[in-house]
């Protein structure tokens, strides 16, 4: 771990509830580091929010990006539990692997999954993992419904070309996710991993705003071009509307 990031974990964990109010002396001696590293690394943690200065004694505690994050973490709990039971019935229909993703960042990351029974042996696990924007079905799905400023900024990141089929000019993916926009799915045909399918659909909150996407995935030889168009395109959008009903979105829209 780098030591300055190491450092900053330390310091937060400083905080407790019999001291929830440290001052930069206080938390020199606590974290046995000079009074000048102490200062800059609040300058950084303040400028994120994560923590604040009291005036009335110029103390530091824990900041409100903290329960920010917190309630993200909340949030990704709360949609599993709801989506749990669609992404199993998903994956039984399809007999294929189903993923529940979220955008982090710049990238899009799997929060939970459903392999089919009889496939579980021969499977990775996705949970946890972190796939890129561009080159995943559900990445796509997660930045062609942002708002115009915010897929400005995503488009603006380097796109690394995993396989021959990764998109990786900003012109043409944008083309590709107004196209999302349309279809209400989105397709990776070997552009991740060669061999490789997928298609997803995006889940929407109450507030009309995409959160999450749900996906199914499978080899190429099972999971074709023709049958994600045909047949699977169409459950993955009926079950990631279904999820989006669940947690609060408007049935007639």
């Amino acid at each position: 771990m780098i030591a300055s990031v190491k450092r900053a974990i330390d310091l937060l964990h400083c905080f407790t509830k019999e001291n929830s109010e440290l001052s930069v002396s206080e938390l020199s001696v606590l974290l046995s580091v000079h009074k000048s590293t102490v200062s800059r690394l609040l300058f950084t943690l303040a400028s994120e929010r994560l923590v604040s200065v009291n005036p009335e004694n110029g103390k530091y505690r824990l900041g409100m990006g903290l329960i920010e994050l917190s309630g993200y973490v909340v949030l990704h709990s709360y949609l599993r539990e709801i989506a749990r039971p669609y992404l199993r019935q998903l994956s039984k229909k399809t007999k294929e692997t189903v993923n529940l993703a979220v955008l982090e960042q710049d990238a899009a990351i799997n929060i939970e999954q459903v392999v089919p029974y009889d496939r579980r042996l021969f499977s990775f696990g996705w949970v946890g993992r972190r796939t890129p924007l561009h080159a995943s079905s559900t990445g796509k799905v997660l930045i062609a419904f942002l708002p115009e400023d915010q897929l400005n900024r995503v488009l603006q990141i380097p796109m690394q070309k995993h396989t021959h089929k990764t998109i990786t000019d900003p012109e043409k993916l944008l083309r590709e996710l107004k196209n999302i926009q349309k279809l209400g799915y989105a397709c990776g045909l070997e552009e991740l991993e060669i061999g490789l399918n997928a298609v997803a659909a995006p889940i929407f909150n109450h507030n009309q705003d995409v959160i999450a996407s749900v996906s199914v995935t499978g080899p190429t030889s099972r999971l074709t071009k023709e049958k994600i168009i045909i047949e699977i395109s169409n459950l993955v959008r009926n079950f990631a509307l279904n999820i989006s009903h669940a947690i609060g979105y408007p049935i007639h829209v």
